[in-house]
């Protein structure tokens, strides 16, 4: 049994591309503005790179430093590439570092895996900040967070996707438009599920919060 991640025999949709999901839970469906400071959304986002990383067994955290685990094919082109800047390091660094490395172009990197998915398209009424991109269908942008909202509410047994996303939209600031969504106080289950994630998905998560937290105390001051 492997237990290299904490996730022994987890079965990861590969379908399921968290970072994916937590661009749509950004934006406003309707609008497309964003719902997150441009800091917020690439550290959220460049959460949810490595975290597809983990949850493909690839990477790990250790220590609190992100480490390779197999060195293997990865199943998304832009997982690849984020995956190959990491096994390129010659030692281990600190998760934090990662998030704010990857943070630079974490949105941009995404949105065109989106376009590439079809998931987004260019247009004057967009998802990227200025008007660059547009959701090709609107109840897709809006899935993310209405599965979710509707999962909560039910107290639903979560993915492990689903469920490091309802960890990604609490550390980023999203859970307004979560509570907003499923029209009645789903962060106590929340909670519970994301306290039982594998360590490394917990940690990355609490990483982020932490990351999120110093920019907006950085930027007060």
């Amino acid at each position: 049994m492997d237990t290299t991640n904490g996730i022994a025999g987890a079965r990861v949709p590969t379908e399921l591309l968290l970072a994916d999901d937590l661009f749509l839970a950004a934006h406003d469906d309707v609008s497309g503005r964003p719902r997150l400071p441009g800091r917020a959304a690439g550290l959220g986002l460049a959460a949810a790179l490595l975290g597809e990383l983990i949850m493909f067994r690839k990477l790990s955290l250790q220590r609190g430093h992100v480490v390779v685990v197999d060195r293997g094919p990865v199943p998304d082109a832009l997982a690849h590439l984020v995956f190959e800047e990491v096994r390129r390091e010659p030692e281990p660094s600190p998760v934090w570092e990662w998030l704010r490395y990857l943070a630079r172009d974490s949105y941009d990197r995404v949105a065109q895996r989106m376009m590439r998915e079809g998931l987004l398209a260019t247009g004057t009424r967009g998802l990227l900040r200025g008007g660059g991109y547009q959701p090709v269908d609107l109840n897709a942008a809006a899935w993310p967070l209405v599965r979710l909202a509707q999962k909560l509410t039910r107290q639903e047994s979560l993915v492990l996707p689903d469920t490091v996303l309802a960890g990604l939209v609490r550390a980023t600031g999203l859970n307004r438009y979560l509570r907003a969504a499923a029209l009645e106080d789903v962060q106590p289950y929340q909670q519970q599920q994301v306290a039982q994630l594998p360590t490394p998905l917990r940690i990355l998560v609490a990483e982020t919060e932490s990351a999120i937290g110093e920019a907006v105390l950085r930027r007060r001051r």
